[in-house]
This record gives structure tokens, sequence and C-alpha cells, in this order.
């Protein structure tokens, strides 16, 4: 008779890693006392601890759109601890473990190798002078909003490169140099993806300190080594290569009119397949002052969709590696490919601890032969006859936050998504319904 109903390894893992978390929030909570007496220029630690333990339940319902019951509920665990070195004042280690896992859902199935329980692991160098850094190892990438390039928090394992990065930092422009390879997550199914995902390129920022205002430009180069076909099925095997040229500008000062716009293009070969694509993004919101802090804005979404689905010619957006869970819907339906997304958000704060948020989405295709996706690439409706429309659905997005303290958060929302005549032609009729209840401690 087993004791576990998980193997042995696992648990023992688990167990280790809840206990060395428990013991440096304590510890954490001993520091944060003895350091409230510390003056402010208190020197830095050459050693630091910490740890992040988030627990989120969740469930969907109709993910189908049938109306066969098809309800998934499940528990997802993550666990990381970190430790940051300050070997020199000039090189730092740092280095992050974690443990993902997902209780009883039937539809997301994670299985771990030992790479994806190493999370991060880098140094940082300061050549020379403070204008030039040097990151080198596993770790996180993010840039912008990260609508193209994120950590991908929201996922229960997250996102990180084997990457090597070159920041040059000068008066009020910061400009990142890198070469990364995304860190395969291995769900049920093959131990990896047949082709290793490689990205590349420069991120520049320009952000005066006494300015609410920002200005960024980026080139990015994905080399995807995964070959295929192409849309005519005929031609020669082909790996993916696709240059992304943007512009993004913003302007966010904490109360008053804020907006922002964001454009880029996209040019290459998408298997044998030549690539061209572009997509704009747009908004514009006001922050009253007060106690409630209202906030109204609206945004705007367009990736291009390919409405020659047959012709070997490749149009639809690539939207990279983005952290997409906060901007399309939280039903995670949609991502920055062949959509139009009109989007209406309207926050308050109902106490200094609690805000509410309240979205509203309206998504049309913007090419009508072409496919509906998510942001992993997963297509969920296709008419390449383009007689269902544009109309995809209506989603509702309802989302209370509720920072207790900094050392705890809770987070939990309800979405309803109501399908267009093209969802329910291609999917099916039914509403989808999902819903989490999230608790964060970081120490």
């Amino acid at each position: 008779m087993k004791l576990f109903p998980f193997p042995a390894g696992a648990f023992l893992l688990r167990f280790t890693l809840c206990a060395a978390a428990l013991l440096l929030s304590a510890a954490a909570s001993v520091n944060a006392q003895s350091t409230t007496q510390q003056p402010a220029e208190a020197p830095q630690k050459k050693i630091e601890l910490s740890a992040e333990l988030r627990w989120r339940f969740e469930f969907r319902d109709n993910a189908d759109f049938k109306p066969a019951d098809d309800f998934d509920a499940s528990t997802g665990q993550r666990i990381r601890l970190s430790l940051l070195a300050r070997v020199h004042p000039k090189f730092s280690l740092f280095v992050q473990v974690q443990d993902s896992e997902v209780f009883d859902s039937a539809t997301d199935k994670i299985i771990h190798d030992l790479a994806t329980n190493l999370h991060q692991a880098y140094f940082d160098w300061e050549i020379g002078g403070s204008q030039w850094q040097f990151r080198g190892g596993r770790q996180e990438l993010s840039y912008g909003e990260q609508r193209l390039i994120g950590v991908f928090g929201w996922d229960n394992v997250g996102r990180s490169f084997d990457a090597g990065r070159l920041r040059w930092q000068h008066r009020t422009w910061s400009t990142d140099f890198f070469w990364g390879r995304v860190l395969d997550v291995r769900r049920a199914g093959p131990r990896s993806r047949a082709g290793d995902q490689d990205l590349s390129g420069f991120y520049a920022t320009s952000a005066p300190s006494n300015s609410t205002r920002r200005t960024e430009f980026y080139g990015l180069f994905l080399h995807d080594g995964l070959r295929s076909r192409g849309e005519l099925t005929t031609g020669a095997l082909d790996t993916t290569r696709i240059y992304t040229a943007g512009v993004r500008y913003v302007s966010q000062p904490k109360t008053g009119w804020r907006f922002s716009v964001e454009h880029a293009w996209q040019f290459g070969e998408r298997g044998p397949d030549s690539h061209l694509a572009a997509m704009f993004i747009s908004t514009l919101g006001h922050v009253w002052p007060g106690r409630w802090e209202p906030r109204l804005q609206f945004e705007y979404d367009f990736g291009s969709g390919d409405d020659k689905p047959t012709d070997g010619k490749s149009r639809e957006f690539h939207n990279l590696f983005p952290t997409n869970h906060i901007y399309y819907g939280y039903a995670d339906l949609f991502g920055l490919r062949n959509i139009h997304d009109f989007r209406l958000t309207a926050a308050t704060a109902l106490h200094p601890k609690a805000t509410f948020e309240f979205d509203y989405h309206h998504f049309l295709l913007a090419a009508p032969r072409g496919p509906w996706k998510n942001a992993a690439g997963r297509v969920l409706g296709f008419d390449p006859t383009g007689q269902s429309g544009r109309d995809v659905g209506t989603e509702l997005d309802f989302t209370l936050r509720l920072p207790v303290q900094k050392h705890a958060q809770f987070l939990g929302g309800y979405s309803l998504f109501f399908p267009g005549r093209f969802a329910e032609r291609t999917r099916g009729p039914e509403n989808h319904k999902f819903a989490y209840l999230q608790t964060l401690f970081r120490f």
C-alpha cells in the first residue's frame, strides 16, 4: 500500500522545500523586527535568503464550449527559494530553485525534469565603471509591458532563459543586448520539443528620472529550430526565423491623464513561408485623486492575421514569449495573434488594502479566414472559408486584489466568456467560466 499518492522522492523534495521556506519566513520575520532599528544607510548584506510560497485554486467550466460536462478544478503550488551572494562589490551570484505542482487537474499535468527545478542561476558582473553590466546564466527576461518578452509569472512554472545579457547605461538611457534559449517546461508528453527556441536582440529605454514619460526601441530575432512544411504542406521542412522591430511610448503620471502606444513590424521566414506581420497597441486612461483613486482606461490591441492561409505567405503576428494573462482576458483564450481587442477597464480602491477591477473585452478576428489562437499558438477555432465571420465573443473579468501586508497578498477573480458567432460555429454555444483564488507569501 502506498503511503503517499505521489512518488516518495517528490514528497521528500516538497517537504524539504516547504520546511526550508517556513524556516526562512521565520528568520525573515525576526530579521524584519531587528532591521527596523538599523539606520537607513545600513550596508548591504553579503548573503541574502528569500522565499516565495504560492497556492492557487482555480476551476474552468465549459472549456470546450459544448453542453457536455467538462468541469475541471485544480490546485497549483509553487515554492521558490532564492540565495543572493555578493562576492565582491562588482560581482554577485543568484540562485533560485523551485518546486511546482498541479493537483487534481484533468488537463494540466506538469512533469518535472531536474532542469526545470532550477529556475534561475546567474552571475552579475559590473565591468569597469557602472555603465556596463553583464549577466550570464539561467535568468528571467522581461521588457516593456512584457507583451512580447515576459517572465510568465501567472503560470505555475514561469519562464526562464539560458542567456547572456549585456547592459549599457548612460544618463537617461539603458540598453540591453542579449541572447537566450528558452528553457522547456515539460508537461504530459515528450521530454522536449523537436527544436530549440533562441531569442536575441536589443532593447533600449529612455526614462528621465524627473519625468513620467519613457521611450523604448527594440529589435528582436527569433530562431525556432522546430522544422515545418509551412502552409502549402508540400515544401521542404525548414526552421522559423522572424525579425521584430518596434517602438513604445508611455506617459503615466500617478494621477490625471495617461496614455501609451506601441507598434511593431515582423518579417522573415516561418518555416518555408515568407513572413510579414504587424501589431499595434494603444491605451488612454485617467486616474482621479482621492481616497478611492478611481481609474478608467480604454485599450485597443491589434495583431495581424492571415486571410489567405494556403498561399505560402505568413501574415499572422507572432507574439514571441509574453506574459499574456493580464492583457487579453483573464480566461487566457486569446493572444496577440489575429485579433482586434476592444477593452474597457474600471478600477477603484475599496480600502487602502483592497482594489476591485472590472474589465470588458470584445474580440474580433483581424482576418476571418485565419485561426483563433491563444498566446501559446494553440488553435481554438478555425474556418478557412471565412463564413463564420469575425465576432469571436465578449469577456467580463472581475478581480479583487488584497495586499494585506508586504509579505502576504491575496488575489481572486471570476471570468465569463460569451461566445460570438465565430466561436459558436467553430467551438460551441456554451458560456466559458473561469475562477481562481490565490495566496502568495514572500519573505
